[in-house]
């Protein structure tokens, strides 16, 4: 048993209509993977976005920060530890919950899970996090 894990990473996107947008990436979290995957929602979503990320260090690093203005988005940030303000913590919670007590041996089997399991996410009701 060599000790290394396969892992999957996902960043993910909800609109005000509860529209959702979730990437996945074997990739370690920074600056480059996060500025990819905002150009991707915005590809997605439209070229004028107003995005509201938390303070993850990827986030809130300059050269991020420089594309976002380059690309036209706007970037606002919640407070710090204020993970109950972040709609997308309702979703990770579903896919959390889903994956209680089971056993996935590959990442093979992981992604088996995710291709039914994100489908299925409820999304967040935005409009009772502004409030």
């Amino acid at each position: 048993v060599s000790g290394v894990r396969d892992k999957m990473n996902m960043l993910g996107a909800v609109t005000d209509d509860g529209e959702r947008f979730i990437a996945l990436t074997p990739n370690q979290f920074n600056a480059e993977v996060a500025k990819h995957f905002l150009r991707a929602v915005q590809h997605e979503f439209g070229e004028r976005l107003v995005i509201i990320l938390d303070n993850a260090s990827y986030f809130i690093a300059k050269t991020l920060k420089k594309q976002a203005a380059a690309d036209g988005l706007l970037l606002e940030y919640l407070p710090s530890h204020s993970p109950e303000l972040n709609p997308l913590e309702s979703c990770w919670r579903q896919l959390r919950d889903g994956r209680a007590n089971r056993l996935f041996l590959t990442l093979d089997d992981v992604n088996e899970y995710l291709s039914t399991a994100l489908p299925a996410l409820n999304s967040p009701q935005i409009y009772e996090y502004l409030c």
